[in-house]
Order: structure tokens, then C-alpha cells, then sequence
């Protein structure tokens, strides 16, 4: 279990495009990138995301061990779609993903 979790519902047009695109530029940070059909499961080691496709963006959940692993990858996790979508990062609203499992989201 995961101390830090949070989701954030991100509007993007053609969020497959940009899911692919987020995980290309994150590959060099991640240990693995888990294609899971409409999803995509990042592995950080300590940390995860799971980006999820819906139809209006991309769902993000971040889950990690200690404070600032969280923060940076939803730092890096932000700051791509900032550079392959678009999108300012101002509509980015975390919210507690709270005890979900990231398999029910």
C-alpha cells in the first residue's frame, strides 16, 4: 500500500496520442511502462501512475512512498502534457484517491 495517492482528471483532445506520447517521454524515468490495454501502468519503482483514457482527456493516478517522490512525478507527469498537449496545467485538480485501488479506477 502506497502513503501518498492522489487522481486528477486532465481534458485533453485525442488522449490516446497524448497517453502514448506521455509514456515515450517518461520511458527514461520509469523501470517499466505496462500497457494494459486503455490503461498504462508506470512504474517508478517506489511510485507508480496509472494513466487511464477516457473520453474528454486522461485520468492520472499517482501512488508513491514517501512525499517528495510523489510531488516529483506528478511534477514530470505534468509538465510533459504541458509540452505534448494542449494543455497550461491550470485545470490540473488533485484530489485524494484515498484507499481505491488502482485496479477500480
Amino acid at each position: 500500500m502506497y502513503k501518498h495517492t492522489a487522481e486528477a482528471c486532465i481534458p485533453v483532445p485525442h488522449p490516446e496520442r497524448v497517453a502514448k506520447k506521455l509514456c515515450a517521454r517518461s520511458a527514461d524515468y520509469c523501470r517499466s511502462i505496462d500497457d494494459m490495454g486503455a490503461d498504462k501502468l508506470l512504474d517508478f519503482g517506489d511510485a507508480r501512475a496509472l494513466l487511464r483514457l477516457t473520453d474528454d482527456g486522461l485520468r492520472l493516478q499517482v501512488d508513491a512512498q514517501d512525499t517528495i517522490t510523489f510531488y516529483g512525478i506528478r511534477t514530470l507527469l505534468l509538465g510533459i502534457l504541458c509540452a505534448v498537449a494542449k494543455f497550461s496545467g491550470e485545470h490540473a485538480e488533485w484530489h485524494s484517491a484515498g484507499s481505491e485501488p488502482v485496479g477500480s479506477m
